[in-house]
């Protein structure tokens, strides 16, 4: 009973909450400001994964495994990230899944189901052919590719070359020559006025706070009203691809 109570303790490696700045000084928590988006698109890509009933799914760009592991525990899952960090958080978070470190190019597997979730944007200009080339090769005929990207809503990060449109991707998927071609195209999360005000105000230099039944009000508001977007307001576009 001891022994299983401990086990629980480990849903999240909570030794790594608190941490030292570079002064040395302890900070007791973590909080991801856009946590409320990252969740509407990662759900959202999860069900859209397991409506087409995979038997096998890569996730190129994996990080973490996040996405891996939230999915059907039936599918037979594999990630691959050159961030050795990444790949070591993967593995001890999510044993039981296959994660590798190496470049998506030196998976020769092919799969019911291909993802690419908040990748091509880290991806240079030279490297865009490439990338969809291997996304393609690795999509079984008959299969799909999910590819997830932030919008021009958004002002650009500073670690991505770029943001999309639709005309841009498909600029890019024209220019590189593959076969598979556009299945859907949904937009993802728009942010009224109140939502950014309440996240300024529980998110501050001054101070972080979490109201816990104001919060489970919120998400729900935002997964049933906030979270289907369109080209005007969506801050992530997620783009399916058939290999017919």
């Amino acid at each position: 009973m001891l022994k299983q109570k401990q086990e629980q303790q480990y849903i999240f490696p909570y030794h790594h909450i608190p941490y030292l700045d570079k002064n040395r000084v302890v900070n007791r928590y973590r909080i991801l400001e856009w946590g409320f988006k990252y969740f509407c698109y990662l759900l959202h890509i999860k069900d859209k994964i397991e409506s087409f009933n995979p038997k096998s799914v890569l996730d190129v760009g994996c990080g973490d495994g996040r996405l891996l592991g939230i999915l059907d525990k039936n599918i037979n899952k594999t990630g691959v990230d050159f961030s050795e960090k990444a790949i070591n958080f993967a593995k001890v978070f999510y044993p039981e899944i296959e994660f590798y470190k190496k470049d998506a190019r030196e998976i020769n597997e092919e799969f019911d189901m291909v993802v690419a979730m908040e990748v091509l944007e880290h991806v240079p200009d030279e490297g865009i052919n490439t990338f969809l080339k291997t996304l393609e090769k690795q999509t079984k005929r008959g299969g799909c590719c999910i590819i997830s990207v932030p919008t021009k809503i958004q002002p650009l990060n500073k670690k991505h070359y770029r943001h999309y449109n639709l005309e841009l991707f498909k600029k890019q998927l024209n220019d590189s020559n593959i076969r598979m071609e556009i299945g859907s195209v949904e937009y993802i999360y728009k942010e009224p006025f109140c939502l950014k005000f309440y996240k300024k105000l529980t998110f501050n230099r001054f101070w972080v706070f979490e109201i816990n039944f104001i919060n489970k009000f919120i998400w729900q508001y935002i997964w049933k009203k906030l979270r289907i977007a369109d080209e005007k307001n969506g801050h992530c576009m997620v783009i399916t691809l058939k290999n017919e």
